[in-house]
C-alpha cells in the first residue's frame, strides 16, 4: 500500500538526519520535515479538516507548499494546488468547482482574498504564507501551525485507492477539469519511472537535484518531487524559473541533475550566460525532461551542453498519474551514437512498468505498428474521476483504459511516437497534417527561437497550415530572415504540402505555467465569427 504521509514518515525513520530539501536558505532534514508535517496535519484536524476535505493551495514554490503536499493527504484530505499565475476569475471558478473549506495561500495574493470571500462561501480558514510575518484580518499564519503537536496524527484506516489530490488541467481549451488522483496514483506513479529506469544511471543516492522552478501545482513537476523523495535524493528548490539563477545553483550548490519541461532547456541553451558557467555543466550527470513535446533539435543542443548527463524523456498527462512512457538513458545514448538510432530522439520511449499502451482508430479498434490513432493505456495510477464532471469522465474512462486526446503511433519494437494533440492536428484538402512535424521542421532553422504550428480557415482547403515563430536574439524578419526562407527551409525537410501556407513573427507565445504553447488563444482570432469553431 502506498500512502503519500508514510513517504516522509519512512524517511525520518531511516535517513531521520539526511538532508534532503533546500529552500531559500532554509534546509530541512527528513526529521524535521516529518515533524513539520505532522505539525500542520493536527493543526488541520484542529481546523475542522476531515476526511475527504478539500484543502485549496495558491502558492508559489516553497518549503510550505511541499509540507501542505504531504500534511494534507495525510489526514485523508485532498490537496487542492491551484495554478497560481491564473486570474481571479479563473481562481474563484476552481475554488467553487472544489469547495474547500480551507485555503492555504501566499502573501503576494492578499489582494485577491476580500473577492474571494465574496464569491466563495465554502472557505472557513483562511491560511497565509508570509515570510514578513504580516497576515490580514481573520487570517491565520502558516508557521505558527508549527506550534501544534509533531506526534503522527491518525490515519483515519486510509486506503491507497482513496482520493489524496485534485490536479486541475492546464485549462488549454477552456475552464480547467479538477482530475481527482489516489494516494496509489499520485505516490506510486514515481515508483513505476524509478521502476522503468533501473540501470540506465538516471538516479543516483548521492545526487544533488535541483527543481528549477517548475510550478509544484503541475502534475509533472509533483511527479518529480515525489520520485526524488521517494529514492531519497537531495532536492533544491527554485520559487520560479530564472536563467541566472539556475546557472548560480549549478556552480555553488554542486548540482548533478535537474528536472525541465522542453521550453526550459531551450532558453538555457539559448542563453548568453552559458560562457561563464560552461565548466560547471560537466557535473551534471542527469536530465528529466518532459510535460511537452520537445524539438529533436533542443534535445540535441541541450546533450551536447550537458555532455556527461544521461537524459530521460516522460510522457504521460494529468489523467495518467501523470507518467506513461520512458525514453530512458540508454534510449539516448543509442540515438547519439547511431545515426540508424537517430529516429529515436522523436519518440516518446516505451511504457513504464505496469503500463499497457495501445492505439486505436475512431471505432475503438487497435491499430497495427506504423499507423496513427487516439494513444489510450491501462495503468493503476490512473484517474479516479474528474471533479464534478461524470460525463467527462465517461469520454476518458472506458472500461479500465484512460483515453488520452493525443495522437500516435506504436513502431515495431514498442517505442510510442506522439504526434500531435487530436484537437490540434490539421485537416487541409482531407489530409492530417500533425503539427509537430512542422513545428519540429522549423525548428530546425538557426533563426527559430520557438514556435507554434495551428489551422487557419481557409475557403478552398476548409484549413491552412500557418506558423508563429519568435525569432532568435540578433535576427530581424525581413532583414536577415523571411517568411518565404522559412516556409522553403520546411518545404525542403517534409512533404511540401504540410509546410505553412503563411508565417506570422511575434516577440512571445502565450503559454501555461508548466510552459505549455497556448493554441486556443492563438487561434482564436482567426476563427472567431467562423460557422466552424476550432477550439
Amino acid at each position: 500500500m502506498v500512502l503519500i504521509g508514510d513517504i516522509v514518515l519512512r524517511n525520518a525513520i531511516m535517513y531521520p538526519k539526511k538532508m534532503w530539501l533546500h529552500f531559500e536558505g532554509r534546509d530541512y532534514t527528513w526529521k524535521l520535515l516529518n515533524n513539520r508535517v505532522n505539525s500542520i496535519s493536527n493543526a488541520l484536524l484542529d481546523l475542522n479538516v476531515k476526511k475527504g476535505t478539500r484543502v485549496a493551495l495558491i502558492l508559489e514554490n516553497c518549503d510550505q507548499l511541499v509540507i501542505s503536499f504531504f500534511a494534507i493527504p495525510k489526514i485523508g484530505a485532498l490537496c487542492v494546488p491551484l495554478n497560481y499565475m491564473s486570474n481571479k476569475n479563473e481562481l474563484i471558478y476552481m475554488l467553487n468547482d472544489c469547495t474547500p473549506n480551507t485555503l492555504i495561500f501566499g502573501e503576494g495574493f492578499n489582494n485577491y482574498i476580500n473577492y474571494f470571500r465574496e464569491k466563495n462561501k465554502s472557505i472557513k480558514n483562511w491560511i497565509c504564507v508570509s515570510d514578513s510575518g504580516e497576515i490580514g484580518d481573520k487570517q491565520i499564519l502558516f508557521d505558527s501551525l508549527y506550534d501544534y503537536p509533531s506526534d503522527e496524527p491518525p490515519n483515519f484506516n486510509l486506503k491507497d485507492t482513496e482520493p489524496a489530490f485534485i490536479q486541475y488541467t492546464g485549462g488549454t481549451t477552456g475552464f480547467p477539469k479538477g482530475v481527482v488522483m489516489a494516494h496509489r496514483g499520485v505516490a506510486g506513479n514515481p515508483i513505476l519511472v524509478a521502476a522503468s529506469s533501473l540501470g540506465t544511471g538516471s538516479f543516483n543516492p548521492d545526487d544533488k537535484t535541483l527543481i528549477p522552478g517548475m510550478p509544484l501545482f503541475h502534475t509533472a513537476a509533483t511527479l518529480g518531487l515525489l520520485t526524488l523523495a521517494q529514492l531519497n535524493i537531495e532536492v533544491y528548490l527554485h520559487r520560479r524559473f530564472v536563467v541566472h539563477n539556475i546557472f548560480e545553483t549549478i556552480k555553488n550548490q554542486g548540482i548533478t541533475g535537474f528536472s525541465a519541461v522542453p521550453t526550459m532547456l531551450n532558453f538555457l541553451i539559448n542563453s548568453p550566460e552559458i560562457k561563464n558557467y560552461k565548466k560547471y555543466f560537466l557535473n551534471i550527470r542527469g536530465i528529466v525532461y518532459g510535460a511537452s513535446p520537445i524539438s529533436p533539435t533542443v534535445l540535441k543542443k541541450s546533450m551536447e551542453l550537458f555532455p556527461n548527463a544521461v537524459f530521460g524523456q516522460l510522457f504521460g498527462q494529468t489523467e495518467t498519474g501523470p507518467a506513461l512512457t520512458i525514453l530512458d538513458a540508454n534510449d539516448h545514448k543509442k540515438a547519439i551514437s547511431d545515426p540508424k538510432y537517430e529516429y529515436l530522439l522523436r519518440s516518446a520511449g516505451k511504457p513504464l512498468v505496469n503500463v499497457i499502451i495501445k492505439i486505436i482508430d475512431e471505432k475503438g479498434n487497435e491499430l497495427p505498428p506504423g499507423q496513427i490513432g487516439e494513444i489510450v493505456a491501462k495503468t493503476d495510477t490512473r484517474i479516479i474521476e474528474y471533479w464534478n464532471k461524470p460525463e467527462k469522465t465517461k469520454e476518458t474512462k472506458r472500461n479500465g483504459w484512460v483515453y488520452t486526446g493525443d495522437m500516435g503511433y506504436l513502431d515495431e519494437e514498442g517505442y510510442l511516437f506522439v504526434v500531435d494533440r487530436r484537437k490540434d492536428m490539421i485537416i487541409s484538402g482531407g489530409e492530417n497534417i500533425y503539427t509537430k512535424e512542422v513545428e519540429d521542421a522549423l525548428q530546425t532553422h538557426p533563426a527559430v527561437l520557438e514556435c507554434a504550428v495551428i489551422g487557419i480557415p481557409d475557403e478552398r482547403w476548409g484549413e491552412a497550415v500557418h506558423a508563429i515563430v519568435v525569432l532568435k536574439k540578433g535576427y530581424k524578419k525581413g532583414v536577415n530572415v523571411t517568411a518565404e526562407e522559412l516556409i522553403d527551409h520546411v518545404k525542403d525537410q517534409i512533404a511540401r504540402y504540410k509546410a505553412p501556407k503563411s508565417i506570422t513573427f511575434k516577440r512571445t507565445l502565450p503559454k501555461s505555467a508548466q510552459g505549455k504553447i497556448l493554441k486556443r488563444e492563438l487561434r482564436k482570432k482567426y476563427w472567431e465569427g467562423k460557422e466552424r469553431q476550432v477550439a
